[in-house]
């Protein structure tokens, strides 16, 4: 579930990511009423089971809802803005009834390791790799994104209008990325999320890879996403 919105006196529109129709807007009808029975079980970002009826213009109506097992993402404002980023890079990717290839199974690794993990930013992190090899927009992290020519083992400055890492011919003097966060973006890129979970990766290491992840995506969307620049904000003021 990636979004919602109050409708009226006591309905909810919702958003939905589906596994076989892509993003579908759905209308809950009663749902903020006490008696709701169809209320527990509609949680943003929730995976659950959902019935629909055709309705009469572009919502469908939710007829029944289940809530899927699974661990539920904890509502402290950090983690909750992560799963926002996550959701909204989701929705941003799908037209409306028409599914994108990996994008409902991503989404659902993503959301299901944010609740899981003690470090919103490392699940994050992982989608947000996931996303941009699946947009065709990853990074070059093993050889220069200018020449082409195998990076050495050593700190290489990040250019997301470039596509990846430079080496020092061709870094133009910008800042450079540690060894250590290329090492790690590497490992996310092959998809190896057992590895990367027992990795140890701190609040500085962290940052770096963000920022190449989050400028690389930013270089390619048309607009900002609000999340991103919400947690931008919210960290500048940390």
């Amino acid at each position: 579930m990636l979004r919602k919105l109050d409708y009226g006196e006591a309905d909810r529109i919702f958003t939905l990511l589906t596994r076989t129709h892509g993003k579908v807007g759905a209308i809950a009808k009663g749902v903020r009423r006490p008696e709701s029975k169809l209320g527990p079980s509609l949680e943003l970002y929730g995976h659950v089971d959902v019935l629909l009826a055709r309705g009469r213009g572009q919502l469908d109506v939710v007829a029944q809802v289940e809530r899927l097992p699974g661990t539920r993402i904890a509502g402290e404002v950090e983690r909750m803005s992560h799963a926002a980023l996550i959701a909204e890079l989701a929705e941003r990717v799908c037209e409306d009834r028409h599914p994108v290839d990996g994008v409902y199974e991503l989404t659902v690794t993503a959301l299901e390791e944010l609740a899981r993990e003690s470090d919103p930013r490392r699940a994050s992190a992982y989608f947000l790799t996931a996303a941009l090899e699946l947009l065709g927009y990853a990074p070059q992290l093993s050889v220069c994104a200018s020449c082409e020519k195998p990076l050495p083992a050593k700190p290489a400055a990040f250019s997301p209008s470039a596509g990846g890492f430079l080496c020092d011919r061709d870094d133009l003097g910008m800042p450079p990325t540690s060894l250590a966060a290329i090492k790690v973006l590497r490992l996310m890129a092959a998809g190896d999320l057992q590895t990367y979970r027992r990795l140890k990766i701190d609040d500085a290491l962290m940052t770096e890879i963000e920022h190449v992840l989050t400028t690389q995506l930013e270089h390619h969307l048309d607009r900002r996403l609000k999340s991103l620049q919400f947690l931008h904000d919210m960290r500048a003021r940390s």
